[in-house]
């Protein structure tokens, strides 16, 4: 079971990865410069969700 300030976190960055995947879809970026940084906020929440998913599962081995 994940914990629940890991699971607050990863559904939070989640939601957000979401938004920005649905802005990119519609065309919302203005500017190359724009769509840089959206994409660069998709790459950073990715990474985050990914050492979130990593500290559960090492919290999960641990317990065993």
């Amino acid at each position: 079971m994940m914990d629940k300030n890991l699971e607050y976190l990863l559904s939070e960055y989640m939601e957000r990865m979401e938004v920005l995947s649905g802005a990119l879809a519609r065309g919302a970026c203005t500017s190359y410069e724009e769509y840089k940084y959206a994409c660069g906020q998709l790459r950073g929440l990715e990474a985050a969700c990914s050492v979130i998913k990593d500290l559960q599962r090492n919290l999960e081995n641990s317990d065993e």
